[in-house]
């Protein structure tokens, strides 16, 4: 017998018991519900390749039933079928996302021919779907660089789990590159053709963030003027990356945990569950488990979140693969910034191999970025690099003039956000704090002297 599965749902019995010994017949394998409410039962334990539903019974419309396949489970094919000369209610099937449609009175050799074109659209589908996930492995293993063990393990742990539907917890420094793990382990899964939402949790305010995550009705909140979808609804189907987990608020990771635990989300200001399909990713530069420890983060979501847990060495770990990491980003801003800069000479390659990269990947990147666009020349050597040196001295000038503790911070963060040309998350990385920490201190400073409003803003 074959392996492609259907599920038969209409109310009337004559209609399921045809279709069953027909189809049955032709070597399928067949499954029959009476109603809506007992086909989705069964598909709680079972999984069908397409679904034949009349559209007019008693509990449920078939239309209903197209929509909730259509939200909870995309990629199963629909084929409804219609009485005869309801032709409106065919084309209005085809046009909420149906694949095809029988109108009766049919016969065995029509339904025959409607389920082949349905299983030849399935294997071009699959085909299809193939052929991306290969090139977008190609694009994944290209972007991620690494000859030292301890990167060519972990790179083989991504390739190992990347196919399963594994919750994934990925820790290190800011800059190390956890958003592109993040993204491999979507691109070289089976969801790889549905969507990857990445989301900060320390960029959006904490009032907004139960509604940015799990979506709100109308009159939810104050300014709620609109039911609106959260990144989860969003997300269903596909991976869901949701950096700076240890920023999340208590009670909105008590919600996080029901999701992980049910499946479900429920929206700001509703009652109402709303299934969800979603793999999850999360990524912190802090000890996880310290701010458990803390009473920080909930230990039992930790445990839920550290199901695969990755960690990535910082670049000062990991010299061996600085000249690897350079050479790529030389090769990716010379074609971005339109500069014929071929190549790193031996010098070049000694003046970065000795900076500390508290910045990680992300600082190497942006340096050498900068030396591309500035450099005048074909190669890059130390003195494009010596711009660098700029960085170093800031702490210990500050150490210089006796300045405070909280002068020294004050200084470090207003500088290295003008290095940044304002840009809040890149100095928040670089000065390995949270997006939260750094907007008060921006504030606090503001308060007191409104002349730096034009410099912070």
């Amino acid at each position: 017998m074959s392996n492609k599965k259907i599920l038969v749902v209409d109310d009337d019995s004559l209609i399921r018991s045809f279709l069953h010994e027909d189809m049955t017949r032709r070597k399928y394998q067949v499954e029959t519900a009476e109603s809506v409410d007992q086909a989705l039962q069964i598909m709680k334990s079972d999984r069908f390749d397409v679904i034949i539903s009349d559209i007019r019974m008693e509990d449920v419309s078939g239309f209903d039933f197209l929509e909730i396949i259509m939200r909870d489970h995309p990629g199963l094919l629909m084929i409804l079928m219609t009485a005869y000369g309801s032709v409106q209610s065919a084309i209005k099937a085809i046009k909420m996302g149906a694949f095809d449609y029988l109108q009766k009175p049919f016969s065995g050799s029509q339904v025959d021919h409607v389920l082949n074109k349905a299983f030849e659209y399935k294997r071009l589908s699959t085909e299809n779907r193939v052929l991306k996930k290969r090139l977008s492995r190609q694009d994944a293993s290209f972007e991620i660089k690494g000859r030292t063990d301890g990167m060519k393990r972990l790179l083989e742990v991504v390739q190992n789990i990347a196919p399963t539907p594994a919750t994934v917890l990925i820790q290190g420094e800011s800059g190390t590159g956890k958003e592109l793990i993040a993204r491999a382990l979507h691109s070289q899964s089976d969801r790889s053709d549905k969507l990857f939402l990445a989301k900060n949790c320390a960029a959006i305010p904490d009032t907004l963030l139960e509604s940015e995550l799990f979506g709100h009705v109308k009159g939810a909140y104050t300014g709620a003027a609109h039911e609106r979808k959260g990144i989860f609804e969003e997300a269903s189907g596909g991976t869901l990356f949701l950096d700076e987990i240890s920023e999340m608020p208590m009670n909105v990771q008590a919600k996080l945990l029901r999701v992980l635990q049910e499946g479900e989300i429920q929206r700001l200001g509703s009652n109402k569950t709303i299934p969800v399909d979603v793999r999850i990713i999360v990524s912190t530069n802090r000890d996880l488990k310290k701010e458990v420890q803390q009473d920080r983060f909930r230990s039992d979501l930790y445990y839920r979140l550290n199901v695969v847990p990755l960690t990535l060495p910082p670049l000062r770990e990991r010299q061996e693969d600085i000249p690897l990491l350079a050479d790529h980003f030389v090769k990716r801003y010379s074609e971005r910034l339109q500069r014929n800069v071929f190549d790193i000479t031996e010098d070049g390659y000694s003046s970065l191999m000795e900076r500390q990269w508290e910045g990680n990947v992300r600082e190497l990147e942006n340096i050498v970025e900068r030396a591309v666009l500035m450099t005048t020349g074909t190669h890059l050597d130390a003195a494009s690099f010596q711009f660098m040196q700029e960085d170093e001295p800031v702490k210990q000038q500050a150490i210089n003039r006796t300045l405070t503790i909280r002068e020294m911070e004050k200084q470090l963060i207003l500088e290295t956000l003008h290095k940044q040309g304002g840009n809040r998350t890149r100095t928040a990385e670089i000065l390995a704090i949270s997006i939260r920490t750094l907007r008060n201190k921006l504030n606090e400073y503001r308060r007191e002297d409104p002349e730096l409003e034009e410099q912070i803003n």
